[in-house]
């Protein structure tokens, strides 16, 4: 599924402005721009900073972002994703390329990790997930570990060396784009991934098998946050777990109300120390809970997307299909209006936010 170069040319030049949105700055030492994927219009897709006068065109849309040091982000396709782009935000500028050959695709993650980029992958003549090393310059691959399942998403570094991967249990092909081929036999799992033994140390399931695992947050040292999208017929179910090694996944509570008005779908999770918060697109709030994973409140947002927390912990910024940012303060759970602000853009399940 490679872009041919002419196309290329025409993407990369097309990295037009967008209209010259209001720009508000989080004055003070803990400045920050956020950065996503969006839409501003149909089929034409778009990553950078909410407020920036440039963005980076791109071919489909795009997922998540990986941020570097500087001015400069990874972001990478959605699934079945056929591109990984490294990319000036400040100015829309592509820095480097690269082009999935036709036996593989991504699914829309990457991070740094030990001075390399690793994304999830899939080995689309088996099926099977891949965990994929890359030069963090060039972008192109130079290892392949298997992921531990089918359907890799999100994938985070833990503190000891080791990667946790949400494998979601889903297969997808290109030829049939995000279609699900696989819902009566799917087997998801979290990984834990040890690059110096070439592939998974340990595996956690959920009971029930219909829970596609794939979005992640550190919490604290050995406690992550896990979000879910649930491929059952039950409408009625959780939309996040809680991990740890010595115990394994734990269901998070949400009442009972909100259990059907969710439909089992979160977008994305964030957390701090103390708090646990997820985007429930469908139900049209955000879940939050504390570092234990006790709930706490739901709070009203039209449809909910990306989230993150602020390095001081003090808020949550969050994203939702409507072109809104708005600001969720951390110890009373309530958006900020003040600082809250829409664009016109609908932006994708994820946020980054860059600092300095």
């Amino acid at each position: 599924m490679a872009i041919d170069p002419t196309r290329r040319r025409l993407l990369q030049a097309g990295a037009l402005a967008l209209a010259a949105w209001p720009l508000y700055a989080h004055a003070g030492e803990d400045s920050f721009r956020v950065l996503s994927a969006y839409d501003v219009g149909r089929n034409q897709h778009r990553a950078g900073a909410a407020g920036s006068a440039a963005a980076l065109a791109l071919p489909a849309r795009g997922h998540h972002l990986a941020l570097l040091p500087g001015q400069e982000a990874i972001v990478f396709a959605r699934r079945p994703g056929f591109q990984i782009t490294r990319f000036n935000w400040h100015s829309g500028a592509t820095v480097a390329w690269y082009d999935y050959p036709d036996n593989r695709h991504g699914f829309g993650h990457g991070i740094v990790h030990a001075g390399q980029l690793l994304t999830t992958d899939s080995d689309i003549d088996s099926g099977n997930g891949l965990l994929t090393v890359r030069d963090l310059a060039t972008l192109q691959p130079l290892a392949e570990l298997p992921s531990g399942g089918i359907g890799p998403h999100e994938l985070l570094g833990m503190d000891d060396g080791r990667v946790l991967v949400a494998n979601g249990g889903i297969l997808t092909l290109p030829e049939s784009g995000r279609i699900k081929l696989n819902l009566r036999s799917m087997q998801p799992s979290l990984d834990v991934i040890d690059l110096q033994q070439g592939g998974s140390v340990a595996q956690y399931k959920l009971p029930d098998s219909r829970y596609s695992i794939r979005h992640l947050a550190r919490v604290a040292a050995n406690r992550y946050a896990v979000a879910l999208q649930y491929e059952g017929d039950d409408d009625s179910v959780p939309v996040a777990a809680l991990w740890q090694p010595d115990s394994g996944l734990r269901m998070l509570p949400q009442p009972a109300a909100l259990l059907t008005s969710c439909d089992g779908y979160a977008s994305s999770v964030a957390a701090s120390a103390n708090r646990i918060v997820a985007t429930a697109t469908r139900g049209d709030v955000v879940l939050c809970w504390d570092g234990h994973g006790n709930y706490l409140a739901a709070v009203p947002l039209a449809k909910p997307s990306g989230v993150a927390a602020t390095r001081d912990g003090r808020y949550f910024i969050i994203s939702n299909e409507l072109g809104d940012i708005v600001w969720l303060e951390s110890a009373t759970l309530q958006i900020d209006a003040s600082r809250s602000r829409r664009y016109p853009v609908k932006w994708d399940n994820h946020l980054s936010l860059a600092y300095g």
